[in-house]
């Protein structure tokens, strides 16, 4: 894992990483808490001081959904997107980079971050 980086906790530094090539998790920069993506004060300590820093990029499949329209044009439908749970505790929406034949709830992922796009594949 990496160091807190110097980043409002916003979507933007989220973003940012995601540009950079970085899966980060948002952190208390009080006590060094790691939270959930939509917290904007920390659970732990009640401090409102909030940073990025980068995610191992484990993480757990909880469940997976096929995409029949594209809401995007990079995504063509049909794709799957997957809902996991990260190593550090935060859970996250992404494309996943596998078939309905790899889905398997409990199983391990790996985040894959490619031009700014998270995508989760099989371990």
């Amino acid at each position: 894992m990496g160091d807190s980086v110097g980043h409002d906790h916003d979507e933007d530094g989220f973003r940012s990483g995601l540009a950079r090539g970085e899966l980060l998790v948002p952190v208390c920069r009080q006590c060094g808490a790691v939270l959930d993506y939509a917290q904007r004060v920390c659970g732990e300590c009640g401090s409102a001081a909030l940073g990025w820093r980068q995610a191992e990029g484990r993480g757990v499949l909880r469940s997976a959904v096929e995409m029949s329209v594209s809401y995007v044009d990079s995504l063509q439908a049909p794709y799957l997107v997957a809902s996991v749970r990260l190593a550090e505790g935060p859970h996250l929406l992404a494309r996943y980079a596998g078939t309905w034949d790899d889905v398997r709830g409990g199983q391990p992922v790996n985040a894959l971050v490619e031009d700014g796009a998270l995508c989760f594949k099989p371990a």
